[in-house]
């Protein structure tokens, strides 16, 4: 008799192989196992993996193993974000170590400590877009790519506050506002939280890096303490925003769990990236039901292959 095997099984063995670390030869095994049944390419070498299909290359730091099902998921994405540079017949993204890059739909350039954050924001806008004059918060900033789109938005009158704790990323995103000249955009090396205090945080410089607990694959050894703050705590600080893009990395649920109180009492628009599993359920799941216990109108879907999720005060 054939045992049908549900996706359950399948989402608690990656959960337990992400806790493995990025080290682990399972994990890496079963890494490159799943890149080839979708039909990739992979070779590593000299501290550098390379994937690739068709005449399309990406290249990362071998640090950068657990980051390697997500450039999979997003791989048309990717290459539609930023400009490849051309070598005979194929086209190669290098983020094996830090470097410019230019965004295909604006020209701009950014500067990026390994894999690019994608142009997300025809997604994060999708409900509301910001205004001159608007100040809105940036939770997870990343390298600044993001804060950078926000404030052309909101113009020289209006305020960007980009939350990102992570040590490596942080410098770049200074560096991006010096570029760029952002003087509308400010940094907060801390990170939005469900309270406000200290975190262990998995300071690894990627795209997935997070308050470990919450992350999927956290490196013991570049776990650090980081600052938090709970969303009343940063409205305290820095003033209500009118919309917020939020992309913390599964800690999203906590976060609005902890504002639900504040949230009821002042409007704040939301968009979430909830492309990240809590107890084997998108976080849109928890967050949907949250914000709409409050009187926010919520929906979510799949843009690109990333799951949103968008919430508006009630009126």
């Amino acid at each position: 008799m054939r045992l049908a095997v549900t996706s359950s099984f399948y989402e608690s063995l990656r959960e337990r192989l992400l806790s493995l670390g990025a080290a682990h030869p399972l994990l890496r095994f079963s890494i490159r196992l799943q890149a080839r049944r979708n039909g990739f390419e992979f070779a590593e070498s000299n501290g550098q993996l390379a994937l690739s299909k068709g005449n399309r290359e990406i290249l990362l730091p071998e640090s950068h193993y657990p980051v390697v099902p997500s450039v999979v998921h997003i791989w048309d994405l990717i290459f539609e974000t930023v400009e490849p540079k051309i070598k005979g017949e194929k086209a190669i993204l290098d983020f094996s170590k830090p470097g410019l890059h230019r965004y295909r739909k604006s020209g701009v350039s950014l500067w990026s400590p390994g894999l690019v954050e994608e142009d997300s924001m025809d997604a994060y806008t999708a409900a509301y877009q910001p205004q001159p004059g608007d100040v809105v918060w940036d939770a997870g900033a990343h390298g600044g790519v993001t804060s950078y789109f926000l404030s052309q938005m909101v113009g020289p009158s209006g305020k960007v506050f980009a939350f990102e704790p992570d040590d490596q990323t942080y410098a770049y995103l200074l560096r991006n506002i010096e570029l760029h000249k952002l003087e509308n955009v400010i940094p907060v090396k801390k990170a939005l939280a469900g309270k406000t205090g200290v975190a262990p945080f998995s300071m690894d410089g990627t795209v997935g890096a997070g308050i470990a607990g919450f992350v999927q694959c956290a490196d013991k050894q570049k776990v650090r303490e980081v600052e938090t703050l709970s969303f009343a705590d940063a409205c305290s600080e820095f003033g209500i925003p009118a919309f917020v893009k939020m992309d913390v990395e599964g800690v999203e649920a906590d976060v609005i769990q902890g504002a639900l109180p504040f949230l009821k009492e002042h409007p704040v628009r939301l968009a979430i990236e909830t492309e990240h599993r809590v107890d084997r359920e998108f976080t849109s799941v928890p967050i949907t039901r949250m914000l709409t216990g409050i009187g926010y109108s919520v929906s979510s879907s799949s843009i690109d292959g990333v799951r949103f999720t968008w919430a508006e005060p009630g009126r």
